[in-house]
């Protein structure tokens, strides 16, 4: 895919030092520009599990916020029980959307990533999507951007904190923290890129139905993180944790108060595009509401049992009072809305088919009636 190359403040080299005391490994983290880009392809067989942003459980509800932040880290992982050039990536993974295209929506991506070999990277990048129209618009999407920086004088296990804020300027700001340590990586202004013109700079948090979706139906969900990966390390030597998913409303920071399940089969951000596009068989959960004492955490891990979609992973009650809409239904409920664009899509084609048709016979007897004319 070909990648875009934005006008950006980057930081070639990092080197900073911190206290002692705040060191895992070492006393000094060292960030540096890598092209080993570990991309979270969308649709694709990517293993990915993660959870996601409830804004109120009946699942109709979205908003828009300025940013999104999580706590990630590895807390154990052994990497030579890893296949051979695959990786293991935690993080964040979020939708935008465009002003004046409706079909255009935009997927946001931050991971802390491990590799085979022990090396650890931070990585972000862009998704254009393009959903289908009718009648014969296939979806398409780009990768606008990729950017990875390698990372040294940290451990796996020490928890780091992915952020990205909008600003008024429209600029997109991407940092790391870690202890006491807080640097920017990365700024952008995303509408001076192609075909970005009109790109809204805010993140959407909560979850809708998407409209569009034929022959049926389903729920988009705008806030998730998870764990996703090159290839299914089906290994019970990794740990991926994952701690205080927040967003950065009007009135300041808010953390997601409630948090369900959803596999990459169905990890739908837009209306055609879903994160990884696979299931991560084998991987399960530690959470509140089975094993963890605190909400707003959980730990993805390896151990032959797959974790369900629509899984409850932490409800402080605070989302408000709708009835929460039963896990069975999260595959591909039918709404009404998606009945009737449903139903006009089939009319629109069959129009379309009937009119080919009818101009194709139309032809054929202005032919033949032609070629009786002449013959007399």
């Amino acid at each position: 895919m070909k990648l875009n190359i934005p006008v950006l403040l980057v930081t070639l080299s990092i080197a900073v030092a911190l206290a002692a005391g705040n060191a895992c490994t070492a006393d000094t983290v060292v960030l540096t520009p890598s092209e080993n880009h570990h991309i979270a392809q969308l649709n694709s067989n990517q293993p990915y599990v993660a959870g996601y942003h409830v804004d109120a459980p009946d699942l109709y509800t979205r908003e828009r916020v300025d940013a999104t932040a999580i706590t990630v880290s590895f807390p154990s992982v052994d990497v030579s029980r890893f296949p051979p050039d695959s990786w293991l990536g935690v993080g964040m993974f979020v939708q935008g959307q465009d002003s004046e295209l409706g079909f255009v929506d935009y997927g946001y991506y931050t991971m802390l990533v491990i590799d085979s070999l022990g090396n650890l990277f931070v990585d972000i990048g862009l998704h254009q999507t393009r959903e289908a129209t009718a009648p014969l618009h296939m979806p398409t999407e780009e990768l606008v951007y990729a950017y990875t920086w390698q990372l040294s004088g940290i451990d796996p296990t020490m928890p780091v904190t992915l952020a990205a804020v909008w600003d008024s300027d429209w600029y997109l700001h991407y940092s790391f923290s870690i202890a006491s340590l807080n640097t920017t990586l990365l700024s952008v202004k995303v509408a001076s890129l192609p075909n970005c013109e009109s790109v809204i700079s805010k993140f959407y948090v909560g979850t809708v139905v998407a409209g569009g979706g034929f022959p049926l139906g389903h729920y988009v969900y705008y806030f998730q993180f998870g764990v996703i990966s090159n290839r299914i390390i089906a290994d019970s030597g990794w740990a991926a944790y994952l701690k205080e998913p927040r967003m950065l409303r009007k009135a300041g920071w808010d953390l997601v108060e409630t948090a369900y399940t959803i596999q990459g089969d169905i990890a739908y951000l837009d209306q055609d595009w879903m994160w990884g596009g696979a299931v991560y068989d084998g991987v399960y959960a530690e959470f509140h509401q089975s094993s963890l004492s605190n909400p707003y955490e959980v730990i993805f891990s390896y151990i032959g049992r797959t974790l369900p979609s629509g899984t409850v992973l932490w409800d402080t009650g605070k989302t408000g009072d709708i009835m929460m809409i039963p896990p069975a239904v999260l595959k591909q409920p039918l709404s009404l809305e998606s009945a009737i664009v449903v139903s006009l899509e089939v009319v629109t084609l069959s129009g379309v088919t009937a009119a080919a048709i009818y101009n194709k016979l139309r032809k054929r007897h202005e032919k033949a009636k032609g070629r009786g004319d002449s013959s007399r």
